[in-house]
């Protein structure tokens, strides 16, 4: 046995400190880079860290001196406290000495000369390394579970809490973006990297139980993917942070419409008091243009609706343009939407809706009326429950269609 590295365990417990005035060695705090369940992973790293003057003094702690040429070896704690004597005693006729324990208690870590001899593996089931493990990879499936949840949620939040999922998502400000990225982006590294670990604590688990030598695990591949993924997640929660709180779904009130727009008033119905008015550009749907007017007309997915109101959006994907078509078409119209054949649109839709007035028989029925307009990546959505046709005034549509195209296409050029 080397006299030396029996000294160096014999130290005094300290952790990162510097020589003192009765030349102590110098110790230091080292982070184990490979995986808790690789042993033979830690003893060649440990072997390496010998090699360059580091030699481990507990777990985390080593002690810089002269390179050693050493070798290490892990084997399963036979219970949750130290090796007891005699298995001291079996080990330093095989040319090992004790060090330390793993930090999670499963393995003793032991250390000798490189003629040191490696035992053979035993029944070691009953150990206390082998139950620690065990009740590790119990635990490991929860954390999944968790995140699986976390997913289901969302997808659910998405698809189906939502009324109209594809204009929600198109509208939605740019911190809601990033706080539901940043849980998808989580519950994927959370994923991936409990997968791996879970992967290789099954590995040694067999090994133990077959009472085989395992070999050195294989390198995470997906390592380097977690810590890129860890730092987007980081980027976009600090974002969300110090960037802005994005918009009210509100609108911001104007005495006149300051984008283009066609009136009740202009269409047989009433005069308005004030109007609402949204100018938004939005992560998932670029520019987004919306004038209506009171009295309101209910809520959808948390957006304000107006008895009256245009809505343009110019998606920043143009292909998602024919989906939101089709489901506001689905939404507003149902079975009762009528195709039109307008020049200069790829689709066109109108439908119109009567209530009769129950309530006060003098007044006339009440009417709604939608109008879908299409063009390439470009949606424009017209509602009123004004008393006019909304086909007679096509040409007003279109008008307004390329006014807020030429807006849409400014703010992608500026």
């Amino acid at each position: 046995m080397d006299e030396n590295l029996r000294e160096t365990t014999e130290l005094p417990e300290s952790g990162g400190t510097a020589p003192n005035e009765e030349n102590e060695p110098e110790t230091k705090s080292i982070r184990f880079v490979p995986s808790a369940y690789d042993p033979r992973g830690i003893e060649q790293w440990l072997s390496e860290r010998a090699a360059e003057g580091k030699l481990l003094l507990r777990y985390d702690d080593f002690v810089i001196g002269e390179p050693r040429d050493c070798r290490y070896h892990l084997e399963p704690a036979a219970d949750d406290d130290d090796p007891d004597e005699s298995l001291r005693e079996k080990r330093a006729r095989l040319g090992w000495e004790y060090v330390c324990r793993t930090k999670d208690g499963i393995f003793y870590i032991w250390r000798g000369e490189k003629t040191a001899h490696v035992p053979t593996p035993k029944d070691c089931t009953d150990s206390y390394g082998y139950r620690r493990l065990c009740k590790k990879l119990r635990r490991s499936y929860f954390l999944p579970l968790v995140y699986l949840l976390m997913d289901a949620g969302l997808i659910f939040f998405v698809f189906y809490a939502w009324s109209i999922p594809l204009l929600s998502l198109l509208t939605m400000p740019k911190n809601d973006v990033i706080q539901g990225v940043s849980l998808l982006l989580g519950s994927i590294i959370g994923m991936f990297s409990g997968a791996q670990e879970r992967k290789e604590m099954r590995t040694l688990k067999r090994a133990m139980e077959d009472c085989e030598y395992v070999e050195q695990m294989p390198r995470n591949r997906w390592a380097g993917v977690d810590r890129a993924l860890s730092l987007i997640v980081v980027v976009l929660m600090v974002a969300v942070l110090f960037g802005k709180g994005g918009y009210s779904k509100y609108g911001d009130d104007y005495d006149e419409p300051t984008l283009p727009y066609l009136r009740a008033e202009e269409l047989g119905g009433n005069p308005f008091d004030w109007c609402d008015q949204r100018d938004l550009s939005t992560p998932l749907g670029g520019y987004v243009y919306s004038v209506g007017e009171t009295p309101y007309a209910g809520m959808i997915d948390g957006w304000e609706q107006l008895s009256t109101e245009v809505d343009f959006y110019a998606p920043r994907i143009s292909t998602l343009a024919t989906p939101l078509t089709h489901e506001l078409r689905d939404y507003f119209m149902g079975s009762g939407a009528q195709t039109l054949s307008i020049d200069g649109f790829d689709e066109a839709y109108y439908a119109e809706f009567i209530k009769p007035n129950t309530r006060l028989p003098n007044e006339p029925d009440e009417v709604s009326q939608f109008l879908i307009l299409r063009r390439g990546g470009e949606v424009l959505y017209f509602r009123t429950e004004a008393s006019d046709d909304l086909r007679e005034h096509l040409d007003e549509f279109a008008d307004i269609f390329d006014q807020y195209s030429e807006l849409a296409k400014k703010e992608v050029r500026s």
